[in-house]
């Protein structure tokens, strides 16, 4: 009998195991610790490789996982990550970095500056999704196929690195602060048993150990990390595509934070919240609806005449669209009107530009003058976004705006992941997205943005194209005197407003519930952070307690 007892209770606690290990997710690690952090992302990352990030929520998970040879810190300075130090020469055109030692990749292996030669070259090869960011800075890089390194790249000794330009680039530093430029171990990326994108190997202070699709991203502390053990045992990044639901998770306390609450219930949320579970913060973002133009290989595309051809028509709908509305209503204080393509706090904003208010007359004339009047002769059009309720919400604002000047259209709603890749692929007739800084420099905007050699995947998603923007743009980045550079930018975004390409709808600011016992975040986010992956943290220094 006494036997008989003993098996039924091993049985029993195999069964409870079981139900304990499910209910985690299949993480054994995380779900057996104490201090795990639960945030939620509305959609899986694209991918986890750093030549392929494009996107905000993948740049978020990934950084956990990578580092990169300098970063920012609160206070937007560079400073040295994986370097222990660099220095700049004197006519800015070499760079030498100065490894840390005893850093480990999280198979074990030590860090060195071959793998850094490595990682560089992977991405200024073909199939890296930004190349285009530093070529053709770096010497040599034009070329490259993506095996061979470049002249100007190379390493001194095991914990040296020497990057050499062509000409001086004021923001290079800064572009290696971007996880496109992580430093990752070859062995791992051509592993052909496993993807990269999708089996990461990285330096970070996490490590993935798994990735349920549509579920679940469980990131585990890793021990050996060259800053210290973390304090956190594990971070989970949960999918969770509605608002709403990501709301009510959090205060049910299943989540620790919860980003872009839902339309219409934000005061709702702060109330409920207080101050002690809420934050706010600007991030460097300006939100727009994009007009696909003809250009490169698609100059005979029929679906974007007139608008991609008649800039009287796209500022007649610039006119027509009810900013304040959208931004005190529609977004409940969560944003502010933007009369220009830098957000406020990024060098060059320019105080005090007209905007584009509100102003139906205004717009009819515009039409009229450009021979659509009461948009007659426009056929109904199609804005393609994201698949969520709060831009759904958003774009209806804006159809409902046109209707008053005569213009029909219709919302294409698509998944994240494959509406970026649409609008990378080619120029759509109209699309609404926005753009966070990868670094706070006005480079990332107007030259990443709207230089005609930045088409597509790059950053110019409507395929705009100017030669003096492209010939303003390129003069700048060559400069090094921020003071020289300004008025540059500044001229750049004057003709760019003009010829309206964008739909400049709004800057962002950021509204996350956050709880009170999760320490770290709210002393380290920056403008550049979006959402509550918080890319710009290092998740080293957060903490719950």
């Amino acid at each position: 009998m006494n036997r008989l007892l003993i098996l039924v209770g091993i049985v029993l606690l195999a069964i409870a195991a079981f139900f304990v290990l499910s209910m985690s997710g299949g993480s054994q690690t995380s779900g057996s610790r104490s201090k795990v952090l639960h945030l939620a992302i509305d959609t899986d990352p694209k991918t986890l490789d750093p030549i392929g990030i494009t996107d905000t929520i993948s740049d978020g998970v990934a950084r956990k996982i990578h580092n990169t040879l300098v970063r920012f810190n609160n206070k937007l300075e560079v400073i040295p990550d994986l370097a222990e130090k660099f220095d700049v020469s004197e006519d800015g055109k070499n760079y030498t970095f100065t490894l840390r030692k005893g850093v480990k990749f999280h198979n074990g292996r030590e860090m060195k500056a071959e793998d850094v030669v490595y990682s560089f070259t992977r991405l200024l090869g073909p199939e890296s999704k930004r190349p285009e960011w530093i070529k053709p800075m770096v010497k040599g890089s034009e070329s490259c196929d993506g095996v061979k390194p470049p002249e100007g790249l190379r390493a001194s000794g095991d914990y040296e690195v020497i990057i050499e330009l062509t000409k001086p680039f004021a923001p290079f530093i800064q572009h290696l602060c971007t996880v496109n430029c992580a430093i990752v171990p070859k062995e791992a990326v051509e592993d052909k048993s496993k993807a990269f994108a999708r089996n990461p190997v990285g330096v970070g202070a996490f490590k993935l150990t798994q990735w349920s699709t549509g579920q679940v991203l469980t990131l585990d502390r890793n021990d050996g990390y060259f800053k210290g053990k973390p304090k956190l045992d594990a971070v989970q990044f949960h999918i969770v595509k509605d608002a709403n639901t990501r709301m009510e998770q959090f205060f049910a306390g299943e989540l620790d934070a919860a980003s872009d609450l839902p339309a219409g219930r934000v005061k709702e949320a702060l109330q409920r919240a207080g101050e002690a579970d809420s934050f706010t913060y600007t991030a460097l973002r300006t939100n727009y609806i994009g007009f696909g133009m003809p250009n490169g290989n698609f100059k005979d595309k029929a679906d974007l005449k007139p608008l991609g051809t008649n800039k009287l028509v796209r500022q007649a709908i610039s006119y027509a669209l009810d900013r304040d509305y959208l931004c005190n209503v529609i977004l409940e204080g969560r944003g502010v009107p933007a009369r220009g393509v830098l957000p406020p706090g990024l060098p060059g904003f320019k105080e005090g530009r007209p905007g584009w208010p509100k102003d139906i007359e205004k717009a009819k004339a515009l039409l009229k003058e450009a021979g659509f009047p009461d948009g007659k002769g426009i056929p109904e059009l199609s804005l393609l976004h994201r698949n969520d309720e709060n831009t759904k919400k958003l774009a209806q604002v804006f159809i409902s705006d046109l209707e008053k000047i005569g213009i029909k259209c219709s919302l294409q709603a698509r998944d994240w992941n494959s509406f970026l890749e649409a609008v990378e692929r080619e120029p759509k007739q109209l699309f609404w997205l926005g753009w966070v800084a990868d670094y706070p420099d006005p480079d990332n905007f107007l030259y990443v943005l709207f230089n005609s050699k930045q088409f597509g995947s790059p950053g110019n998603h409507t395929w705009y194209s100017n030669p003096e923007v492209d010939a303003l743009t390129e003069k700048a980045r060559n400069l090094t005197d921020i003071n020289e550079r300004i008025p540059l930018y500044q001229k750049a975004e004057d003709i760019i407003l003009e010829d309206c390409p964008w739909i400049c709808t709004y800057h962002v600011k950021n509204v996350l519930l956050l709880r009170r016992n999760v320490k770290g975040i709210r002393e380290n986010a920056t403008g550049l952070d979006t959402g509550s992956e918080f890319p710009q943290v290092d998740f080293a220094f957060v903490d719950k307690e």
